[in-house]
């Protein structure tokens, strides 16, 4: 159903107007004419005011109903862009929306994994530092081992030799056994200087 116009009704107004006034001419003048000689006349004449009255009212309605399609048309085409901006929206809501939940989701599996890699770095650390102690205390062992080691080999060399004496502390000797005295030493033989050979 279309809606009322003023401006088609005005049209309507105008023509019917225009066809009453076309009509009372052509009753106006049939009756002062002689119908036997010019009746053909008259019919052909109100034939034709009915010829363009219907086009004018066809052309009024065609305006009309133009004009209504225009106007449900840009309706339509006004809904359609809003239902198209708010379907833009709510894409663009619901992109955001995922996006925030996918950096959430991001931030939470970061923050754990960064949890899990520290924890996992602090055991290394802690190990680490373990060890290090550990090393510590085995060079610490070691040094502590070498020095017995020195120790009681030098004191095991020093039985083997014996002491120095003292009256020979003179320069240019050196400490030992008196000359021309034979020592054996444990797979070492000493051989006196005067047997040549």
């Amino acid at each position: 159903m279309t809606p009322f116009s003023l401006a088609a009704f005005l049209k309507f107004l105008l023509g019917v107007l225009l066809l009453q006034g076309a009509t009372v001419l052509l009753v106006m003048t049939a009756l002062n004419a002689d119908l036997q000689k010019s009746g053909w006349l008259i019919v052909s004449l109100g034939i034709l005011i009915g010829v363009i009255a219907a086009f004018w009212f066809t052309a009024i309605t065609s305006h009309a109903n133009q004009r209504s399609f225009t106007k449900a048309s840009e309706k339509f085409n006004r809904q359609r862009d809003y239902l198209r901006r708010q379907a833009e929206k709510e894409k663009t809501r619901e992109i955001r929306n995922s996006h925030e939940q996918i950096l959430r989701e991001t931030r939470r599996v970061q923050t754990r994994s960064t949890l899990k890699t520290g924890l996992a770095l602090a055991g290394v650390a802690g190990l680490g530092v373990i060890l290090l102690f550990t090393q510590f205390m085995t060079l610490g062992l070691l040094a502590v081992s070498a020095t017995g080691g020195a120790i009681l080999g030098y004191g095991f060399r020093a039985r083997q030799f014996p002491a120095i004496s003292q009256e020979q502390g003179a320069a240019g000797k050196l400490p030992g056994p008196a000359a021309g005295k034979q020592r054996a030493i444990e797979a070492e033989r000493v051989v006196s200087p005067d047997k040549s050979g």
